[in-house]
């Protein structure tokens, strides 16, 4: 069952979606799965409402395809790092914004 336009004012996930970036069998499109994923849910978010996810990718790629599906979409906003230089604390965030460009927060 959809939800209805505009019906949430912002989204959290923590960990899960790299999970949609899996590709088990040679028909699985993660692109296409990732769209579905992000046009969905920009339907259903308040013009102005945010969405963050914390996210581990297994590569660049893996990013630069979240990120560009999210922004094919409608989404703006972009990727934040948290401790940049740690190989154990380091923490993706992808930090999106419907209704138009906003100033993305600062990491620590």
């Amino acid at each position: 069952m959809p939800f209805r336009p505009g019906a949430f004012d912002g989204a959290i996930s923590i960990s899960a979606l790299q999970w949609l970036c899996n590709r088990d069998k040679s028909y699985h499109k993660p692109g296409k799965r990732l769209y579905t994923f992000f046009s969905t849910l920009y339907a259903c978010l308040s013009r102005g409402s945010r969405a963050v996810f914390q996210f581990y990718p297994e590569s660049s790629d893996q990013v630069e395809l979240i990120t560009s599906m999210s922004m094919k979409a409608g989404f703006t906003g972009g990727v934040l790092i948290d401790y940049p230089n740690s190989s154990k604390a380091k923490k993706f965030f992808l930090v999106l914004m419907t209704g138009g460009n906003q100033p993305l927060p600062k990491a620590l």
